[in-house]
């Protein structure tokens, strides 16, 4: 009886699909929670930093948002096994393959080159929606993806000190592609079986392999973490892979991955400010271009 008045809740929760205005909504606040990421992540993992261990980190804080989601796997009943093997492929490809590389990069890579290269996923994910659906770009979105490249060149003036390895770049970008593909991969499973489901699953198996990987370290880190290290950890649990997650899947269903992704270019403009509001980091004439320059191709890709 209980169970049933959780999974008519749950329904109750879930409710119709956003309108398109309220998909531009939660999509925008998605993208404003995460440009914050690779400042708290770098916070806690980099070297020199906070020194986490960072798969140890990286699978408590997913695990954490998985169990959190877990009621909503209550609204799977019903599901296929095509769409179990989806949201599984989804959530490895998209979770996991973000954050794994991603946190191990960001020990030796700056949070503002982070975010200068996270601004790769709205040309990449343009490529993988390109080849899954058989069907080249239109002339309007390959000169919105020109512009918006333009505008982070610019940006890249002011995203802070930019240092990086070799090696933490490449997985930072790998991150980036696998995210990207992930946007491409699951926005039919949305559009099928909602947002809330959807990122129950993708966020349980994309937890799974990092909690699996960093189990043997995960209780001394938990020990060893100060009150500020928890509450950034918090922070990404709820903002990042709970919030964010969700409000992302619910968006890109309405929106489409193509339009969805434009958004992205917005991270690092927001490391931009949140580095100036919360850093006091200057900001120039370049910078402020940059970023209209970037909302401008944000506006010219949902025309």
């Amino acid at each position: 009886m209980r169970v049933s008045l959780v999974i008519d809740w749950l329904q109750k929760l879930e409710g119709r699909m956003p309108s398109i205005r309220a998909a531009l909504g939660m999509t925008l606040v998605s993208v404003l929670l995460w440009g914050f990421s690779p400042i708290a992540t770098r916070y806690m993992v980099g070297i020199g930093d906070g020194g986490l261990a960072p798969v140890a980190f990286m699978g408590l804080c997913y695990g954490a948002a998985a169990v959190l989601l877990s009621p909503a796997l209550l609204l799977t009943r019903g599901w296929t096994s095509r769409d179990w093997f989806t949201g599984a492929l989804s959530g490895v490809i998209g979770i996991t393959g973000y954050n794994f590389p991603a946190a191990i990069g960001q020990q030796t890579v700056s949070a503002g080159l982070t975010g200068l290269l996270d601004a790769s996923e709205p040309l990449l994910i343009l490529v993988f929606a390109s080849i899954a659906l058989r069907k080249a770009p239109s002339p309007l979105t390959i000169f919105s993806v020109i512009i918006g490249l333009f505008g982070v060149m610019l940006l890249a003036h002011g995203t802070g000190p930019a240092f990086g390895t070799p090696r933490g770049i490449i997985l930072v970008l790998t991150g980036a592609a696998l995210w990207s593909l992930y946007c491409v991969l699951v926005t039919p499973l949305i559009s099928r079986r909602g947002a809330l489901p959807t990122t129950a699953v993708t966020l349980f198996f994309g937890a799974l392999p990092m909690v699996l990987f960093g189990a043997p370290k995960i209780p001394g880190l938990v020990m060893s973490m100060s009150l500020v290290q928890w509450l950034v950890s918090f922070a990404i649990i709820c903002g990042n892979a709970v919030v964010a997650m969700l409000f992302w899947n619910a968006g890109s269903a309405v929106l489409g991955a193509q339009r969805a992704g434009w958004f992205l270019y917005l991270l690092p403009l927001v490391s931009l400010l949140g580095g100036a509001a919360l850093l006091g980091e200057p900001l120039s004439w370049i910078e402020l271009l940059g970023g209209a320059t970037v909302l401008f191709s944000v506006f010219l890709a949902h025309l």
